[in-house]
């Protein structure tokens, strides 16, 4: 291999590696990349399976970061118990955004919670 092969060798690699660490910089990764507003309650659980009073663990500390976020007032606690706070807090949700009120957090209520705790919603909240 000739000195000039070899130099336009390693410049090719340094190359690609440059474009390939670029890329990865400022990249996201994880459940909530795509979401402009970086909410951080996918940090709880990702997984959203149907929940209501007295169901207990991750996902419901999931559903309370959202609602905390969504839901102007309510201030859970981040306890993973869904209790009578959380239960009442679903349905205020729920009537708010004109849900079926019902206490039971399934696919239509994590949509709409996913959808609002997308963007921040601070200063305007759901209700």
């Amino acid at each position: 291999m000739t000195v000039k092969s070899r130099m336009t060798t390693a410049a090719t690699a340094a190359a690609v590696a440059v474009a390939t660490l670029g890329l990865g910089l400022g990249t996201a990764t994880g459940a909530h990349a795509a979401a402009p507003y970086d909410n951080n309650c996918a940090y709880y659980s990702t997984s959203e399976p149907m929940l209501g009073y007295g169901s207990a663990g991750a996902p419901v500390k999931a559903l309370q970061c959202q609602l905390n976020m969504t839901v102007r007032g309510v201030n859970l606690d981040v306890d993973g118990i869904f209790g009578q706070n959380t239960y009442n807090a679903v349905k205020k949700f729920q009537g708010c955004d004109h849900l079926a009120v019902d206490g039971v957090v399934g696919p239509n209520t994590w949509g709409q919670l996913d959808s609002w705790s997308d963007i921040d919603t601070s200063a305007n909240y759901v209700c």
